[in-house]
């Protein structure tokens, strides 16, 4: 199977947001051990690229996640509550980039900032 054909085929499974077990049986029967690592490494990236995972401290309004949800168009808003690591505030990770607007993160950049300036 050409590289085109598995890009196509993994841009289906992300158009559609599923893969059922007959098409899990079938990529498995029917992709070489090489075709297998360049379908996982693309599907691995298309998902990374289109999802958003928004990391938050307590409860989440609806009035905030439609302004997260607004913010990221066309991307799969994944909302996850992470008390222990964040103390406020939100923190973005989609594709390669994060953004980091926790108050955690403000602390650890201000506490790098002083370091590097003694």
């Amino acid at each position: 199977m050409k590289i085109s054909q598995i890009k196509e085929l993994v841009d289906s499974i992300i158009k559609h947001d599923e893969l059922s077990i007959k098409g899990l049986d079938w990529i498995l029967s029917n992709l070489s051990r090489q075709e297998l690592k360049v379908f996982m490494r693309l599907l691995s990236k298309e998902i990374k690229n289109s999802s958003v995972t928004a990391s938050f401290a307590g409860e989440l309004n609806d009035v905030n996640k439609r302004k997260i949800t607004a913010m990221f168009p066309n991307k799969k808003i994944l909302f996850k509550r992470d008390d222990d690591n964040i103390s406020g505030g939100v923190r973005f990770e989609y594709g390669d980039f994060v953004l980091d607007y926790s108050v955690s993160g403000i602390v650890k950049r201000i506490l790098n900032d002083i370091r590097e300036s003694l």
